[in-house]
């Protein structure tokens, strides 16, 4: 299959199946009152995913030895239950069960995406395609937060969940009817006196973290996701709880379509960052892109309190590079890797961003929690302050572990 072709197909699935991706930030506001939960109990929810997640990519290692494509059209079909089954959840509870389903189906659709697409290309392509297609993640996920707002507000929240179990679905038979198989890199790369790979279930840790140019990314990885997660998750709530603290605010702020403008515009910061890592080196590129994010975490929430103009600019600069970093630590990650350890890699990278991801919006809310429940500046400033502190640590894990040790 031709590359751009290739891109496309990706890049389509991944649009349908991280549709719904957002929808519970979106909501998050409406659930935390509907429900009567803390801000603890809301960062569970919107975190939860990402434990499911963090177990699901540990099996992701076997595409090295089975084609993803197979996992693809699991994936899918495993989010058509996550997200048809939101739309019934009536509390707490119910909302965490189908939430941990939704994070198997992230596990089997995003990552192993990156897999197939490796498993298809040679060269200098593969980086580059890997690059776009982890970079069309936040284009593809933003989209899911104006549509779940908009579609709750015309039919009722339960749609909002509905509509990416039908997205899914559709995903499930694009892959089936348009991706063709192909042997998996790690097969196809081994020699013929070598002994196969043995069919690994769970990621040996090992072969990857002796690498330590990969290692530095997958440390990177866990920091990225924590805050990518953490701020994603809770923006909503923070331009909500703006709104209503700020009577300047502008009458009628949409504050779901600014908090998709506000992913969309990182999305050619992060093109641009996969672009300048195939140029000038991806662990170059992701330690200033990293830093850049971690100085603007520190800040933002804090402004919160200061002049509107210093509050909008604040909240641009750290949302221009909040997603920066996600192609060019994939990108990073599967170039440094050895061939026949792809899947692995990409794997226990997952794992990590997966624990990231959990950790991030579970923290966030906690020191909510502890420090004025979200009713002041102070107490958004230093949960979004603890996220840039995390970011800046994956950033130093970089450029001592990868600088000069990977592309």
């Amino acid at each position: 299959m031709p590359m751009g072709r290739l891109i496309v197909l990706m890049c389509g699935f991944l649009g349908l199946t991280v549709f719904g991706m957002h929808a519970v930030p979106a909501l998050l506001p409406q659930f935390v009152e509907m429900w009567s939960l803390t801000n603890t109990e809301a960062g569970w929810i919107a975190g939860i995913p990402y434990l499911a997640n963090l177990i699901g990519v540990a099996f992701i290692g076997i595409t090295d030895r089975v084609d993803a494509r197979r996992v693809l059209i699991l994936g899918a079909i495993i989010n058509v239950i996550g997200y048809g089954g939101m739309g019934l959840a009536n509390g707490f509870w119910s909302a965490l069960f189908f939430r941990i389903i939704q994070g198997f189906g992230f596990a089997w659709t995003y990552l192993p995406g990156v897999k197939a697409i490796s498993d298809r290309t040679s060269g200098e392509g593969k980086g580059r395609a890997t690059s776009i297609y982890v970079s069309s993640f936040a284009v593809c996920s933003s989209l899911s937060l104006l549509a779940a707002a908009e579609t709750r507000d015309a039919f009722g929240w339960e749609w909002a969940f509905v509509l990416p179990a039908i997205t899914n679905l559709i995903a499930a038979c694009l892959i089936l009817f348009s991706l063709p198989p192909a042997e998996p890199e790690g097969v196809a790369t081994g020699g013929a006196g070598e002994t196969p790979t043995r069919l690994r279930l769970i990621p040996d840790f090992g072969s990857v973290t002796h690498n330590h140019a990969v290692f530095g990314y997958i440390i990177a990885s866990f920091a990225h996701h924590f805050k990518l997660l953490a701020v994603r998750g809770w923006t909503v709530a923070f331009l909500t709880w703006v709104v209503a603290v700020r009577p300047e605010m502008p009458a009628g702020f949409n504050v779901p379509l600014v908090a998709t403008l506000l992913i969309l515009i990182g999305v050619p910061t992060s093109m641009a960052g996969g672009e300048a890592g195939h140029r000038v080196g991806y662990a170059r590129a992701a330690f200033l892109v990293m830093t850049a994010s971690a100085v603007g975490a520190l800040f933002v929430g804090f402004s919160a309190a200061w002049s509107l103009w210093l509050l909008a600019g604040f909240v641009l600069l750290h949302n221009l590079f909040v997603v920066a970093g996600s192609g060019i630590l994939n990108a990073g990650a599967v170039i440094a890797s050895d061939p026949a350890q792809r899947g692995n890699t990409v794997a226990v990278y997952g794992i990590a961003a997966g624990a990231g991801g959990l950790t991030g919006p579970v923290l966030f809310g906690m020191i909510l929690d502890h420090t004025g429940n979200g009713q002041t500046a102070g107490s958004w400033g230093w949960a979004f302050a603890a996220t840039g502190l995390v970011i800046l640590a994956g950033a130093v894990a970089v450029r001592l572990l990868s600088w000069r040790l990977a592309p």
